[in-house]
């Protein structure tokens, strides 16, 4: 379970990366990048810090529709997966 933002500089290609290494090991995933999303896309923080950090790293910083997809995949992937038997 992977969620990435495509305007975060520190992860560039992660996604793609992590993907192709699970289904190269034929691990079940659900792994996409958010374009319009940043660094920490999923944390709703009001801080200066965290405005000046998401900034320096390129749009990061909280993204309400990416983080509301993000949430709802991570649940269904977890309801799916993680029920005991």
């Amino acid at each position: 379970m992977g969620s990435f933002g495509a305007r975060d500089r520190t992860l560039r290609g992660a996604a793609a990366k992590l993907r192709v290494a699970l289904e190269r090991n034929d691990i079940t995933h659900d792994v996409k990048e958010y374009p319009e999303a940043g660094h920490s896309f999923l944390n709703r923080h009001d801080s200066v810090l965290f405005a000046v950090s998401g900034h320096l790293m390129g749009g990061g910083g909280y993204q309400e529709a990416s983080a509301d997809d993000a949430r709802r995949r991570i649940a269904d992937f977890f309801c799916s997966h993680l029920t005991p038997a």
